[in-house]
C-alpha cells in the first residue's frame, strides 16, 4: 500500500521499516530461543541436583540401617558370649 505511493523517498522508508521490523522480529525468536534454552539446562540441572540430595539421603538411610543391625548382631553376640538366654536378650535389647 504505502509501498506503491510512487514517491521514492517514502517507498525506500517502508521498505527500510519492513526490514528493521523484520531484524527486530528474528531478534525476538533469537531471543525466545536462547531463553527456552537456558531455561531447559535450569531444569536438568534442578533436577540433577535433586535427585543426587534424594540419592545421598537415600544412602545415608540404608547406611543407618545397616549400621543399627550390625550393633544389634554384635550386641547380641556378645550378650550370648556372656551367658544370656535369647530371652533375656530379647528383653535386654527392646
Amino acid at each position: 500500500m504505502l509501498k506503491e505511493t510512487g514517491v521514492p523517498e517514502i517507498e525506500k522508508a517502508v521498505v527500510i521499516l519492513h526490514q528493521m521490523s523484520a531484524d527486530e522480529e528474528m531478534q525476538e525468536i533469537a531471543r525466545l530461543r536462547e531463553k527456552a534454552i537456558l531455561d531447559e539446562a535450569s531444569a536438568k540441572d534442578y533436577y540433577r541436583r535433586t535427585a543426587l540430595a534424594e540419592g545421598r539421603e537415600k544412602g545415608r538411610a540404608e547406611g543407618r540401617a545397616e549400621g543399627r543391625a550390625e550393633e544389634r548382631a554384635r550386641a547380641t553376640a556378645k550378650l550370648r558370649a556372656m551367658g544370656m538366654t535369647e530371652e533375656q536378650i530379647q528383653e535386654f535389647l527392646k
